[in-house]
């Protein structure tokens, strides 16, 4: 089945989401699975995970070194307002068909090869 889903639709349905996904996470002192999927996609991270002492969530994104034969993995901490607006920036970035993605994850079909998302203007 197709969704025809509009621009402004996915990007405030996503800020709607971690919104809610924030505030989880001040409640149960973890993240979901679903949010560590939607952090991971959206800023290219290798893993995501909620520090209980500092209170932050911990991103690992692989940084290419030209002097090494393996990758390293730098780690930023955000509070959980500061990834929430970090988020909400690079949500901003994306465009057309590259919101495809967050269509189908906002209507719980990632895994649907027979849905369609079409993202009007």
């Amino acid at each position: 089945m197709t969704a025809y889903l509009t621009e402004y639709e996915i990007k405030n349905g996503l800020k709607t989401l971690v919104k809610q996904y924030v505030e989880n996470c001040e409640n149960c002192q973890q993240l979901s699975d679903e949010f560590v999927e939607l952090i991971r996609y959206t800023l290219k991270a290798k893993y995501a995970n909620y520090n209980q002492e500092t209170r932050t969530i911990q991103i690992g994104i692989k940084q290419e070194n030209q002097n090494s034969f393996y990758s390293d993995i730098k780690v930023y901490s955000y509070s959980l307002k500061e990834a929430e607006k970090e988020l909400d920036k690079n949500f901003s970035n994306y465009q057309g068909k590259e919101l495809v993605y967050f269509g189908k994850f906002l209507k719980g079909q990632l895994n649907d090869v027979s849905s369609e998302i079409r993202v009007i203007r």
